[in-house]
């Protein structure tokens, strides 16, 4: 059937077993075309685009000490360049009959304002390597940001000096409203993604420096605690 494969080879370039295959395609991770006897075809793209973990690709660009290179649609070098994707994002979004129109734009919003505050926090400052990784992968339902910028701690300490931890900063940045300078203003978009996922069916897990923000899906109680890795600016993992 053209360029597809069977379910036994794809199980193996999966590493899962047949059953596993079925599992996924029966629950819309996974596409496939059936022949005439109901065999199930799967496309090899949407497989290597389906076992890409997009989340470890994120980390490592926010912790290396020298940037990996990246799959160009997953680095936004500008602004603009951002904001273009996460309008493509949630286009594709309001499509996908698996997802309801409210979440898609919830989504949309919760990571533009994430994305946001990179480019707003190292305007201008970047230690490295400007620009974020954004990447989304709507089977596995979740949506990765990371940036190698400042990290929140530098940030807050522009207007708040005697910020001494991560996690210190992070409780400031999730909780309070700042003033300050423009970019510091603009950072108060995390009240607003703490707003929206505490109280919709959407999890985070935000990461800078060494402290870490988790609001579980389920629960949607969030909690900042140490992490023992170091994230150079910050990483965002959401999940719906």
């Amino acid at each position: 059937m053209g360029n597809t494969i069977r379910i036994g080879e794809a199980a193996k370039i999966l590493n899962v077993s047949p059953q596993t295959v079925r599992n996924l395609e029966k629950s819309g991770q996974l596409k496939a075309s059936r022949s005439i006897g109901k065999q199930r075809y799967f496309s090899p793209a949407d497989l290597k685009k389906f076992s890409l973990n997009i989340q470890a690709l994120g980390l490592a660009w926010a912790i290396s000490a020298q940037p990996p290179e990246l799959p160009s649609e997953f680095y936004c070098e500008r602004p603009d360049h951002f904001t273009s994707r996460v309008a493509k994002m949630g286009a594709e979004l309001q499509m996908n009959k698996l997802i309801t129109e409210d979440l898609a734009s919830l989504l949309t919003l919760v990571a533009g304002e994430i994305g946001d505050n990179s480019f707003a926090h190292n305007i201008g400052n970047w230690p490295d390597v400007m620009g974020i990784f954004f990447a989304y992968d709507f089977n596995k339902r979740i949506i990765v940001l990371a940036d190698r910028g400042r990290g929140v701690m530098t940030t807050l300490r522009q207007v708040r000096p005697n910020l001494a931890t991560d996690t210190d900063s992070l409780m400031v940045a999730f909780n309070e409203i700042i003033s300050g300078r423009n970019p510091e203003k603009r950072g108060n978009g995390l009240k607003v993604v703490r707003k929206v996922v505490e109280v919709e069916d959407i999890g985070l897990i935000f990461r800078s420096g060494i402290g870490t923000v988790t609001i579980p899906k389920e629960s949607g109680s969030i909690k900042i605690t140490m992490s023992d890795q170091n994230i150079r600016g910050a990483y965002a993992t959401i999940s719906f």
